[in-house]
């Protein structure tokens, strides 16, 4: 008999958030789930597992006194205290939880202790967590024995194209600040041999969206808008492009390893990223290249993406393949 997985997750289903649709659609092969989300995302895609909105506690206290979960499983730091609770719901049910960037990168010290504790609970079977933010889990307080470190879930067999790419660059990501949009924009005024593509998946914040759109328009347009793509639709637009250009605020430096390095790598595209941090360097991994100012970026985009790299992408995105890595957290479940 399977166990039962309840997956606790909020703003199901985002287009920005494919990494819980992969890590549910995997599990799904070994164990019966049952998804509950809190709240809504503005970007929603068609293909989704079905769930169960959550609106208060007691329509989690329902879900879980229906399904009786043997697991309890959710995404982000900040949401420990949920699943805790949730975990207690359900008659001591051990939890998991799977951390990303934003709920680690510059959150206040005293915030990330506070909410360490819960990961000291016998019940908490496991944190998963990117290789290069283990040492702040474990500043914050977080067991060593607790952490899994893990690379960002994609799922790889969907991407993995050998096949001739064609020529367009694009970038892709929510119109937030942490993404520096605008530094896309103007390498595009800059890199006039090549045509340049933005794919937004909603959940954009207005501001950025607006100062985006006017820019853009300020410079003649070198960027061209596409609409939302549906996830199962991403393959057919990065097998279009030479290369995924992947801007982020240095000041900030929020954005974390994104999904869409590994899967462009998966699809033979070209990588270049801003170089943030350290780590970026790492995750990328010699597979492509990382730029700190613009003139630097335009000069990489006017040459060719090196056949020996493409060739070193579709090894290295291996890394973040989830249907080997998914046993990490499998192995979780069956402490």
């Amino acid at each position: 008999m399977k166990k039962r997985v309840l997956f606790i997750i909020d703003g199901y289903p985002c287009l920005s958030q494919t990494y819980k649709e992969n890590e549910i659609k995997y599990a799904s092969l070994s164990y019966e789930i049952v998804v509950a989300s809190f709240g809504s995302s503005p970007a929603k895609y068609r293909s989704h597992h079905p769930y169960l909105p959550i609106t208060s506690t007691d329509d989690l206290k329902k879900i879980i006194r229906e399904f009786q979960p043997d697991i309890i499983h959710g995404h982000y730091f900040h949401n420990l205290p949920l699943l805790d609770m949730a975990s207690r719901m359900a008659g001591g049910a051990p939890f998991t939880i799977r951390t990303h960037s934003y709920d680690l990168i510059n959150i206040p010290p005293e915030r990330l202790k506070e909410l360490a504790t819960y990961s000291k609970s016998s019940r908490c079977y496991g944190i998963i967590c990117f290789p290069f933010l283990r040492s702040l889990l474990t500043q914050a307080g977080v067991p060593e024995s607790a952490i899994v470190a893990d690379f960002p879930v994609v799922d790889y067999s969907r991407f993995y194209d050998r096949s001739q790419n064609g020529s367009y660059v694009f970038n892709t990501g929510a119109m937030i600040p942490k993404k520096d949009i605008a530094s896309y924009a103007i390498i595009a005024r800059l890199q006039t041999s090549k045509r340049f593509l933005y794919c937004p998946v909603g959940h954009n914040n207005s501001s950025c969206e607006r100062n985006f759109s006017e820019l853009n328009s300020r410079l003649g347009s070198p960027v061209d808008l596409i609409a939302n793509v549906e996830p199962y639709d991403m393959p057919k637009l990065y097998k279009s492009c030479e290369w995924l250009v992947y801007t982020a605020n240095s000041s900030l430096a929020t954005v974390g390893w994104p999904m869409a390095i590994a899967e462009a790598q998966a699809s033979g595209c070209g990588v270049l990223m801003q170089n943030i941090r350290p780590d970026i360097q790492d995750y990328i991994g010699g597979a492509g290249f990382v730029f700190n100012e613009i003139t630097e970026a335009v000069d990489i985009l006017s040459s060719p993406y090196p056949s020996e790299l493409r060739e070193l992408g579709f090894k290295l995105a291996k890394r973040s393949d989830i249907r080997v890595n998914i046993q990490k957290l499998f192995r979780l479940w069956e402490k």
